[in-house]
């Protein structure tokens, strides 16, 4: 699901995912099943993810936001999709997305590409070029993957 911000503070991902969990829980409780996640905020726009036939329970606790962290807040919801590219591409002006020059990148043997997100040790990266076998437009890697934290692992964090 896409939303879309207007506050009258600047606010970060962490408490708008805290504000999101809490409005849920306090309309539907421990028995409410979205399990309501965020997935990207630039700022303006943002997307956060539940369960199958969970949509209209989150859209109805996204309504209910009025206060995060202290400032007026206001959540309108933009669209509703069932991939996260789809509801990018879709939901999001294009406008308001970041030029690939301005993103953090990663080039690493075989695989080199722009991060698209990170949630603590995981990394989505949308690969510069075809990779042979694979029919996908995001790649999921690790910090183990990038720093050679693992016997296998051959990557470097250079780049991120």
């Amino acid at each position: 699901m896409v939303f879309e911000l207007e506050s009258e503070g600047h606010l970060d991902a962490r408490d708008i995912s805290i504000e999101i969990q809490s409005s849920y829980l306090s309309l539907f409780g421990d028995s409410g099943g979205a399990s309501p996640r965020l997935i990207s905020f630039d700022g303006r726009f943002g997307i956060v993810r539940c369960r199958n036939g969970y949509v209209e329970e989150l859209r109805a606790s996204l309504a209910s936001i009025h206060t995060i962290a202290g400032f007026r807040a206001a959540i309108w919801v933009r669209g509703v999709s069932g991939t996260i590219k789809t509801a990018t591409e879709k939901y999001i002006p294009q406008s308001s997305i970041k030029p690939e020059e301005h993103r953090r990148r990663v080039d690493l043997k075989g695989i080199s590409g722009v991060i698209v997100s990170t949630r603590g040790h995981e990394i989505d990266v949308s690969p510069d070029d075809h990779i042979e076998g694979l029919d996908t437009r995001y790649l999921g890697l690790t910090y183990f993957d990038l720093e050679g934290g693992c016997d296998y692992a051959d990557g470097t964090s250079d780049g991120v």
